[in-house]
């Protein structure tokens, strides 16, 4: 059984639904400059046949940000030779990481104007990456947690404070086969 609205709760919905109603979005002005974050090649181990380093490696994407962000050495990515990309279906694993401000602003939303607390770094339209992913190539299945572990620990002085958080997103490695 749930439970019911106050008619104030009720009333701040309707503010909000008719301020986002209201709200038109603002034309993009040609030649508006706009933040790239163009894709780098990288040379990636799975981590289901990691074998040493006579492993087969694949071709995969990351932005030069991210990867100066968490350390190519820390990544375990090399420069790319003439591999192959991964197989369709397959995502390597990942490391995510959020920048925060060191003290927390009260914003309000453009389209509806609802109150929310913004955590990242930078004010609102200010085009700065506060957010950051990019693959890690494991080197043996035991090693997983020491080396996502240590790539947590060289960046954490780099997430502005106790509210920057990173992550580990493990791989989805597929092989397949026709008949």
């Amino acid at each position: 059984m749930g439970r019911e609205k106050t008619v104030r709760q009720i009333e701040e919905q309707l503010k909000y639904a008719k301020n986002k109603a209201a709200y038109k979005t603002p034309l993009r002005e040609e030649g508006a400059p706009t933040r790239r974050s163009p894709k780098s090649p990288y040379a990636y181990k799975p981590m289901q046949i990691a074998v040493g380093d006579a492993a087969k490696r694949y071709l995969v994407q990351a932005s030069k940000e991210a990867v100066e962000f968490f350390g190519q050495a820390n990544l375990h990515l090399v420069d790319p030779g003439a591999q192959e990309p991964l197989p369709r279906g397959a995502k390597p694993a990942k490391v995510k990481a959020t920048v925060a401000d060191g003290s927390p602003t009260l914003v309000r939303a453009v389209a509806s104007k609802r109150p929310y607390i913004r955590y990242t770094r930078g004010e609102r339209g200010s085009r700065v990456q506060s957010t950051f992913s990019a693959p890690i190539s494991i080197q043996s299945v035991a090693a997983l947690d020491d080396e996502v572990r240590a790539v947590f620990a060289a960046v954490k002085g780099k997430l502005g404070g106790s509210y920057g958080r990173v992550s580990f997103e493990p791989e989805r490695f597929v092989l397949t086969g026709s008949g």
